[in-house]
């Protein structure tokens, strides 16, 4: 009967190992397993993060671009008015004929002031509009008979709006 025991209890025993064994490799798979997951997510995070520096730079040089190319529009439709003010003076230098070069000079004057107002450019109210410090710069105050107090007489610099924004203050006279 002790035979039988310790054959019993040497087949619980080895049992016991096969078990435990089993466990072990189920375990050693699970690290194995998990292990090359960590690995593949570490490297989508490593390519993640030089995706990314990636996109921060080029975002930067883009920036850049555009900011060293923010007036090329602008400039390339000033550069006809520039041309026609050249001629403007070259045919000034060569005639006497003050109303052609007065005309020419509204003519070129009439185009910047177009292709200013087509980038946003708004020319302010001035003489006759009722003062407003956020928009006029008061160089002084007359009394002028027959006109209310505050109202502008006179304009002495014109005053201009970009896109809503207050770029150039009028500087104006107003009336006591």
């Amino acid at each position: 009967m002790v035979k039988e025991e310790t054959a019993g209890t040497s087949q619980k025993i080895t049992d016991k190992k096969k078990t435990t064994k089993k466990r072990t490799d189920k375990i050693a798979v699970e690290i194995k397993k998990l292990k090359e997951k960590n690995e593949q997510l570490n490297d989508q995070l490593l390519r993640k993060i030089a995706e990314f520096d990636n996109y921060k730079k080029r975002t930067e040089r883009d920036y850049y671009d555009r900011v060293l190319n923010a007036n090329e529009k602008l400039i390339t439709e000033l550069l006809p008015v520039l041309d026609d003010l050249k001629r403007a003076i070259d045919h000034a230098n060569e005639s006497n004929e003050i109303d052609s070069i007065l005309e020419g000079a509204e003519l070129i004057q009439k185009k910047l002031q177009g292709i200013l107002e087509k980038q946003g450019l708004e020319e302010m109210p001035g003489e006759g509009e009722h003062f407003d410090p956020e928009k006029h710069d008061a160089l002084m105050q007359i009394e002028k008979e027959g006109t209310e107090s505050g109202t502008i007489v006179e304009e002495h610099l014109k005053g201009y709006i970009l896109n809503g924004k207050v770029i150039r203050h009028s500087q104006v006279i107003v009336a006591k």
